[in-house]
């Protein structure tokens, strides 16, 4: 399991950590406590990961799992700049 000196290190200072028995959950989209709540409950990862996906089974291995929303907001085919 990675420390959060090394979760900080790869996602930054801003990312909201939390964990869910082996895992360790790392929020980048600066979700609300009731969103970090409700991924964490939601959590399973017999459902979250692909038995038959090696990039799955190899995240799975590494304990360490990313959610970031944020790419969807602002999403409406529409060039932000």
């Amino acid at each position: 399991m990675f420390s959060i000196k090394e979760i900080r290190a790869l996602y930054g200072k801003s990312a909201v950590i939390s964990r869910k028995g082996a895992f360790t959950l790392v929020h980048l989209d600066r979700p609300s406590k009731a969103t970090i709540r409700r991924r964490r409950r939601e959590f399973d990862p017999v459902e979250f990961f692909c038995p038959d996906c090696p990039l799955c089974q190899l995240l799975k291995k590494s304990g360490v799992v990313v959610f970031d929303d944020s790419i969807y907001e602002g999403d409406d085919g529409e060039s932000e700049d």
